[in-house]
């Protein structure tokens, strides 16, 4: 057997659902379609991606030393369970087992140790999985790993679908690459009319300022009044366009243990759980070992408030909540508001007290005991509202 079918077989027996050989050349047509999308402002505040599209589409610069790259995909899909009873967000699929930066160069390590078995030579070898300035995307869709989505995601060949992490082992060993897999949406635009926020086009792809996703982890700020009620119950990331995207409808789940719900946080988390994390130490005590972590304190607090606040908006519809968990979250978000102090939270909080009839009644308290000016002139600009 020859050294490519070597990994590849070697990559399969180790779970990896794809590999491919890829070249280090400049992914020139990617340069210019990275920079018309940062340009027309659709990266939102993702400034890492906006440094020199040079280097990110220029392998060989990157890694000088290399001279193939083997890509290589991972399933990460885990069937959600029934949303539990009570005040829970939903988290992104990818999210719901361990962090993949962690798993996946340990799964690597693996595949090298079996290439140094027949080949020696391997060295200077470096494992990339979203870690690097390299614009993966485009680097797998030359190489065979699928064809990309009118999401932009990479969907893979044989109905494997799109949740699949991307991992590129760069070696200084030469080996033959494979070529690009013809693969297409077709007329279907699932994804793009059943995304809440609109943040999909055919024409520009994915504007990040509407994106779900980018609203609960990348972002930093205030999640924006005219898309709250849009997030729904997503407390961190998204998965809508996956969901309804054909591919995807015969899913078959990760054989890593590692990316199983049980093995990380789970499918849903419980927002009143979140709303009394009271530090950073806390948070990292509790999420450090997921993709969670990603989002800090500060923004999974305020994607837990948004979800509230929308249950609290639907709750005549919601019939998993009786009487009393309405007080309990109302309550919670009321001790939430008046023991914080960090004004994006408690413009947060407020909002959401004030998507339900009764919430008024604790904004008035919060604003009657509160001895904060900040904080009583946020309260009081949704009383007034009312």
């Amino acid at each position: 057997m020859d050294l490519k079918n070597h990994i590849i077989n070697a990559s399969f027996k180790i779970g990896f659902t794809q590999c491919r050989i890829g070249s280090l050349a400049h992914l020139s047509q990617a340069q210019h379609h990275l920079e018309k999308w940062i340009n027309l402002g659709l990266a939102g505040k993702m400034d890492y991606l906006k440094r020199n599209p040079q280097l990110r589409t220029n392998p060989q610069l990157l890694f000088p030393q290399a001279k193939s790259v083997i890509l290589l995909s991972a399933n990460y899909y885990t069937k959600p369970n029934l949303r539990p009873l009570g005040y829970y967000g939903k988290v992104a699929n990818y999210a719901t087992g361990l962090d993949y930066h962690q798993v996946l160069p340990n799964k690597v390590k693996l595949l090298v140790e079996q290439i140094k078995m027949v080949d020696p030579r391997i060295e200077n070898y470096q494992c990339v999985t979203d870690s690097t300035p390299l614009y993966e995307i485009p680097l797998g869709i030359r190489h065979g790993l699928g064809f990309k989505g009118k999401n932009s995601l990479i969907i893979a060949p044989l109905l494997k679908g799109s949740y699949n992490f991307s991992v590129e082992l760069f070696t200084n060993i030469e080996l033959e690459p494979d070529t690009v897999y013809n693969g297409t949406c077709g007329k279907c635009f699932a994804c793009g009319t059943n995304c809440p926020t609109l943040a999909i086009s055919t024409e520009t792809g994915i504007d990040s300022n509407k994106c779900i996703s980018y609203l609960t982890i990348e972002n930093k700020e205030a999640i924006p009044l005219t898309l709250r009620p849009k997030i729904k119950n997503w407390v961190f990331g998204c998965d809508i366009c996956q969901e309804i995207c054909p591919y995807n409808q015969k899913q078959y789940e990760t054989s890593f243990p590692e990316f199983k719900p049980e093995s990380g946080i789970g499918h849903y988390l419980n927002l009143m759980e979140i709303l009394k994390i009271k530090t950073n130490q806390e948070f990292l005590a509790k999420f450090r070992h997921t993709a969670i972590s990603r989002a800090k304190r500060t923004g999974l607090i305020r994607n837990s408030l948004t979800v509230m606040g929308n249950i609290l908006a639907n709750f005549d519809n919601v019939e998993y909540i009786d009487s009393v968990n309405l007080e309990q979250g109302l309550d919670g978000l009321y001790q939430f508001t008046l023991n914080e102090n960090t004004p994006m939270l408690i413009e947060h909080s407020a909002w959401a007290l004030s998507k339900h009839p009764y919430g008024l009644n604790y904004l008035t308290k919060i604003y009657d005991q509160s001895s904060d000016p900040g904080s009583k002139k946020i309260i009081k600009s949704y009383l007034l509202n009312q």
